[in-house]
């Protein structure tokens, strides 16, 4: 487990986990309490990152075994950290939800071709005997991720909206508000899982050549 590679890219996966889980407690909320969609139309939105999630991971396993790691990781991570870019950029209180749902499809898009890759590759660097225990390292620190990805989220979310009252005009846009500052934290994380990965990369490169 003393592997460098194997480290970054543990780090690069338990980051994009926690961007992904933030995704999905922020996108239904922020709909809900800051632009006054129904419930099911929020629940809705996420549906089709979902799918394109589910289809894209075996494409994403055939480029891994066609290319290698380092291509089809580090074009997957820049879709992936575009569609948080977009998010941050085109999402505001005038926004439409399409426009929501069209750039988390962005990101799930990119996290959906690089996620089970990061942890192939991550894997690679470990001896065979230690590979049981790099899948529970993985699956532990992927629940933890989860985890802190929700509560930070809702840490922005209850900061922005303290002090205003729910149902308000002045609440949804303090939702809003919050909601804006969440997906620029997103994005710094999301750039520096890019970096994780890529620097992951750089690591493994320079053992197999020596």
């Amino acid at each position: 487990m003393r592997s460098g590679p194997f480290r970054w890219h543990l780090l690069a996966y338990v980051l994009l986990q926690a961007i992904t889980i933030g995704f999905g407690y922020m996108i239904p909320n922020s709909c809900q309490l800051g632009y006054g969609v129904a419930p099911l139309i929020a629940g809705v939105l996420v549906l089709p990152g979902a799918l394109v999630g589910a289809a894209a991971a075996p494409v994403a396993g055939s480029l891994l075994d066609r290319y290698g790691a380092a291509r089809p990781i580090i074009v997957a991570m820049s879709v992936a950290v575009l569609g948080v870019a977009l998010m941050v950029v085109l999402v505001g209180p005038d926004s439409n939800v399409i426009v929501i749902g069209t750039c988390y499809f962005i990101y799930m898009l990119g996290f959906s071709m690089c996620f089970a890759n990061t942890m192939t590759s991550g894997m690679g660097y470990i001896a065979p005997q230690f590979k049981s225990d790099g899948n529970a390292v993985f699956s532990t620190f992927q629940q933890l991720a989860g985890a802190v990805g929700t509560t930070v989220m809702s840490v922005f979310l209850g900061m922005a909206q303290a002090g205003t009252k729910s149902g308000t005009a002045e609440f949804a846009k303090a939702t809003i508000s919050g909601t804006h500052w969440g997906y620029v934290a997103l994005l710094i994380v999301a750039v520096l899982a890019l970096l994780s990965n890529l620097h992951a990369l750089m690591l493994g490169r320079r053992i197999t050549v020596h």
